[in-house]
């Protein structure tokens, strides 16, 4: 596939992503090609790549007979989706603490301590991302950053999940500060507690917040939009 037909596929791709994780396409909402490819100003070919490619990130679902779906998450789902998350960080992490120099620890820093109260979601979630991909990225394991990646998309729609929750922002502000600091300290037994302690928080506020109903504000926002 040429650049212009790269770009078309990425294109299709970015819009449902963003989509998928703002809440503006809900979880398990039908994606019509057509509807979708006239939308976009675009021919059904790069909808199909595209919509192949989120398939085998775990984004969509196809049903012969039925069509594609965003894959709704279940209960079960959020669970496996921590266990693997846990288990991939919390492996990393020692050899995180040894080969992450200065420079990039007091990046990581930086990117917390400038949080506050003017910030919006979107630096919150890209300091969260930055530690934790870091955490992987040092770690060592080409293989376990593979398969890590291939769950990247998972886990971001689980941190939009527990971001539900108004208090979420300043925890998690807080927990990955002292991550950090542990981090520098290079006192990896500190460090793990930290992480484990912080992931299955956020495992269970996750959790939590899927089971509730969603504002009434965001579910008249999804009945809006469906391809």
């Amino acid at each position: 596939m040429g650049s212009k037909g790269s770009a078309a596929v990425d294109k299709v791709y970015d819009y449902l992503y963003k989509g998928i994780l703002s809440g503006d396409i809900p979880l398990g909402s039908p994606i019509a090609e057509l509807e979708l490819g006239k939308a976009l100003g675009l021919s059904r070919s790069p909808v199909r790549e595209a919509l192949k490619r989120m398939e085998g990130e775990g984004l969509v679902s196809h049903y012969l007979g039925r069509g594609t779906f965003v894959t709704d998450i279940t209960v079960r789902d959020l669970e496996e989706i921590f266990e693997l998350r846990i288990m991939f960080e919390l492996h990393s992490l020692p050899l995180a603490c040894m080969y992450m120099d200065d420079e990039i620890l007091q990046e990581l820093q930086n990117a917390f301590e400038s949080l506050d109260e003017n910030s919006d979601e979107q630096q919150y979630y890209d300091a969260n991302r930055l530690l934790h991909s870091s955490i992987i990225s040092y770690g060592g394991n080409l293989r376990l950053e593979k398969f890590y990646k291939m769950l990247d998309a998972q886990f971001a729609i689980v941190n939009r999940i527990s971001a539900r929750d108004p208090e979420h922002f300043d925890m998690s502000k807080e927990i990955h500060l002292n991550i950090v600091k542990a981090m520098r300290e290079r006192n990896v037994e500190r460090a793990q507690e930290l992480l484990k302690e912080h992931l299955n928080q956020v495992k269970e506020r996750t959790i939590h917040e899927y089971s509730k109903p969603l504002p009434a504000k965001m579910r008249a926002k999804q009945m809006r939009r469906a391809f």
